[in-house]
């Protein structure tokens, strides 16, 4: 088995830390939230839902590789992904530059993606996120490849995310990133929580 039991709560409006090494299982437990792949047991609900074609609007996932297309400009490929989510082209239109202004990024909405720092790039991952006003965002190891100064300014976003009474359920194996974001973590490993709670709730287990 790749999970083993896993059970999360999520609760509305906080950042939960999903924390394990590569190969834990996080990936995959983010896939089946959002029914990219299909458990043999159990069951998802979002928003007291069950997890399916009715919840995936619900759902905004920044993947921890930059899903863009690098020759076409930032509103070029918000544009593209909002007709994906079935935007209309005004209500598209307005979203873009509301979710750009967001990130900070609305002097680039003409420059194409390949002009743009790394950082740059994960900010606007983190507008597409936004674009269709999802309940819950689902972000894989969302700094991954960024230095230190970029890994700031995403943070500051995530943290904006919560302020719009958004649930963020954040991925990583950065300890210091949890530690900054995080209200509830939960540790995984071999498929398995093996810990869940507060910072301060898992510190009380380590000697």
């Amino acid at each position: 088995p790749v999970l083993q039991n896993l059970s999360l709560t999520l609760h509305p409006g906080e950042i939960y830390g999903l924390l394990g090494p590569n190969g834990a299982g996080k990936t995959t437990t983010i896939n089946i939230i959002c029914g990219l792949l299909k458990a043999d047991q159990g069951t998802v609900t979002i928003a007291g839902q069950p997890a399916g074609e009715a919840t995936k609007r619900l759902i905004g996932i920044m993947p921890q590789s930059n899903l863009l297309y690098p020759s076409l400009s930032c509103q070029h490929n918000m544009a593209f992904m909002g007709r994906l989510y079935g935007l209309s082209r005004q209500d598209c239109q307005q979203r873009i530059r509301i979710c750009l202004e967001s990130v900070n990024l609305l002097p680039q909405a003409t420059m194409p993606v390949e002009q743009l720092s790394g950082g740059m790039q994960r900010r606007l991952c983190l507008a597409i996120t936004l674009l269709h006003k999802p309940k819950l965002v689902i972000l894989d190891e969302p700094t991954t490849g960024l230095d230190i100064e970029a890994r700031q300014e995403v943070w500051q976003l995530i943290r904006q995310f919560q302020h719009m009474g958004i649930t963020v359920l954040l991925t990583s194996h950065l300890l210091d990133e949890v530690e900054r974001l995080c209200q509830r973590i939960g540790i995984i490993k071999q498929g398995c929580l093996l810990a869940e709670g507060t910072l301060e709730e898992l510190r009380r287990y380590v000697p």
